[in-house]
Formats: C-alpha cells, sequence, structure tokens
C-alpha cells in the first residue's frame, strides 16, 4: 500500500494538524506499522525506518490523558481514552466509528477484541517457531471490549453499537482488566470466554453475550493501592511479544493515582485559600469595630 509521509521532525507542529501529509511515497503493508499514541494523538510510523505514514487526533480529544491502544487481526485500530471508545482504519488512520460510552465516566479506557480466528494454545509447546493460526472456527462476530470506571462494555466491531455492558459489583471505580480465552471443549470451555479483574473481584462472562459464568472475591484487602492484573499461561505468551499491555505496564494505574494526588492537593489548597480569607474577614471586623 501506498502512502504519503513528512520527513519533518523538529518543529513540525502542522503535521499533527492533518491525517495525512503529502510529501513522499512510502510503500508498506500492514506488518509494517508500528502504532504509537501520545499527548492525545495517534501516530503510525514505519518499523524499518520510523518514518511516520500517518497520525491522528483522538476523535474526540484526549489531551494529556492516556490512549490505550489494540490492533484487531481484521485491520482495525481500537482505541480508548477519557470514557470514550474509538476505531480507526489501521492503514490510514480514518476514523470509523466513536462509542462515547455514556456512564462510563471521562477516565483511561482498557481496550481489547476477541480475535476472529485463534492461535492454538498448544500444551507443551517448545518449538521457537511462533504457532500457526487455527481454521477459523464458529467464535462469532468479533467485538471490542472497553472497560473503565468498574464497567466493561461489548462494542460491534464493524458498526461500533453497544452489545452489552456489565457493571463489576465490586470493582468500584477502577479500570478493569481483560482476557480473552480461546475455546477448548478439551478444557470444558465450549464458549468464547473474558476473565475480567477489577477491584477486589474477578469475574468470568461469555464474550458474546455477557452472561456471568461466575464470580469470586480475592481479596479482603483494606488498606493499599485497589488496582488488579490478570495473567493466564496462554495471556502470557502472546504478551510477551507487547510490553505495552495494561496488566505488564500499568501506566493508566499511574496516572490514576497521580490524578488523584493531584485532586487531593487541589482541595488542600482550595481549603487553605478559604481558610486565609476567613481569616483575613475575621481580622478586618476586629479592626473595624477597635
Amino acid at each position: 500500500m501506498t502512502f504519503f509521509t513528512d520527513k519533518k521532525v523538529k518543529g513540525d507542529d502542522e503535521s499533527d494538524k492533518s491525517s495525512i501529509r503529502l510529501s513522499e511515497s512510502v510503500q508498506f503493508q500492514r506488518d509494517d506499522i508500528l502504532i504509537c499514541a501520545t499527548h492525545g494523538k495517534i501516530y503510525a510510523i514505519h518499523k524499518r525506518n520510523g518514518i511516520r505514514l500517518w497520525s491522528s487526533k483522538f476523535p474526540t480529544g484526549a489531551s494529556g490523558g492516556i490512549v490505550a491502544l489494540f490492533v484487531t487481526d481484521y485491520d482495525k485500530l481500537i482505541a480508548g481514552a477519557n470514557g470514550k471508545t474509538a476505531c480507526l482504519d489501521l492503514m490510514s488512520g480514518e476514523t470509523l466509528w466513536v462509542n462515547k460510552m455514556p456512564g462510563f465516566g471521562y477516565s483511561e479506557v482498557s481496550v481489547i477484541s476477541t480475535p476472529s480466528r485463534f492461535l492454538s494454545p498448544r500444551e507443551g509447546f517448545q518449538s521457537v517457531d511462533p504457532p500457526g493460526y487455527n481454521k477459523p472456527s464458529n467464535l462469532g462476530r468479533p467485538i471490542i471490549l472497553a472497560a473503565s470506571k468498574g464497567k466493561i462494555m461489548a462494542i460491534d466491531s464493524n458498526s461500533g453499537e453497544e452489545m452489552w455492558r456489565y457493571n463489576c459489583p465490586g470493582g468500584w471505580y477502577n479500570i478493569p482488566v481483560a482476557i480473552i480465552e480461546p475455546p477448548s471443549l478439551e478444557h470444558g470451555r465450549p464458549e468464547q470466554l473474558v476473565y475480567v479483574g477489577a477491584g477486589k473481584w474477578v469475574y468470568c462472562l461469555q464474550a458474546q453475550t455477557g452472561e456471568v459464568v461466575w464470580s469470586c472475591k480475592v481479596s479482603g484487602a483494606i488498606f493499599g493501592l485497589n488496582y488488579m492484573t490478570l495473567a493466564t499461561p496462554w495471556s502470557s505468551r502472546l504478551a510477551a511479544e507487547a510490553y505495552s499491555a495494561f496488566s505488564q505496564n500499568p501506566s493508566a494505574q499511574a496516572r490514576d493515582w497521580e490524578r488523584e494526588q493531584e485532586r487531593k492537593k487541589s482541595l488542600y489548597r482550595t481549603k487553605r485559600a478559604i481558610e486565609t480569607q476567613q481569616k483575613s474577614v475575621v481580622a478586618s471586623y476586629q479592626n473595624f469595630y477597635q
């Protein structure tokens, strides 16, 4: 595929204002693309030389927030930020749809997609070569799973419409994390499952319907940060190729903690300002009546 990019680096502020900069022709395929997001913008760069292929602002704005990214196996880029989820064309950066996720607040969003076909989680697999894909099976249509503020939503990957949502009862306002497991008749999993961790609870849901298979409280702790990370042997084997997953690199959780500290500092400054103002008023009255 041919797209265009701009060679400018220093002071190239204008290049962020458009999705594509027509300057020099670049040939690339989907496997050549490295997606990165920072300062509310999303960039596609070439893995061979770092040349920018396209750039796009997060569709609803995400300045100062963390943009979560997930590239599907059907050439769509899923991005989540500020309580919203968007779908972009992987090859062009064009916005395909936006789900504003009503009721999910304005914080970071974790995003993943159920695949159109699964890598086979073979037990005792020892080859250094990556395993091949299974033949497509009856997995249902691919769906997007977006989570924030103690809730998880399933979104139709084609239309962007909500399919189902689940409010994690013990999730409070934390960012839930999710792992998708492939069906396995051998291990008693005839359906595609989603394991969700939020707060002190873990939930197992059916991916296509959101039906709860089971839930359990894993911690009774009172103190400490109320975040959870998840891993299975299968998910960890996949995550070994991507070190930016929420459960391996909890940058959004860290930003959430920083935001809480900023909120406390702001409340403290406001309180001190009010106290100072009150003292000033009292002093003025005292001086007036003396």
